[in-house]
């Protein structure tokens, strides 16, 4: 067991062992509560500006390209429910850049995410970590 100085406390000016601020417990409590916590003066973005643009171009794209795909481009399938995957990867130009974009169903771009090295073969996903 650890033993804690007692001291007399600044606010009450009793022996008690004391915490923060040369006060006991209670009279910390007590002045806490008394003092509340300063209100945000205004609300953090979820996105930047700069990332609302990019994310602005990127829906328009999606839209020319699936509309321009509308059949999965996974081999042997003939699905029109189709979505959009990026074959590199979704950050910073990859976003925007059409040439890793791939139209597939949903079973298949789950089976994709699931078995990169399958879908390495097929060429619908590049490595992140490789630009070449």
């Amino acid at each position: 067991m650890i033993k804690r100085k007692t001291s007399t406390c600044l606010s009450c000016g009793n022996t008690r062992q004391i915490y923060a601020k040369k006060m006991c417990c209670w009279c910390y409590e007590k002045q806490r509560k008394k003092t509340p916590l300063p209100k945000p003066t205004k609300q953090i973005r979820k996105f930047s500006k700069k990332s609302l643009d990019q994310l602005k171009r990127y829906r328009i794209l999606r839209d020319k390209y699936l509309a321009e795909n509308p059949i999965c481009q996974y081999p042997g399938c003939k699905s029109r429910e189709v979505t959009l995957h990026h074959a590199r990867g979704r950050q910073g130009a990859y976003l925007t850049d059409k040439r890793f974009f791939s139209a597939l169903c949903w079973p298949h771009h789950q089976h994709i995410e699931n078995h990169p090295e399958e879908a390495r073969k097929l060429g619908l996903s590049y490595s992140r970590l490789n630009t070449e």
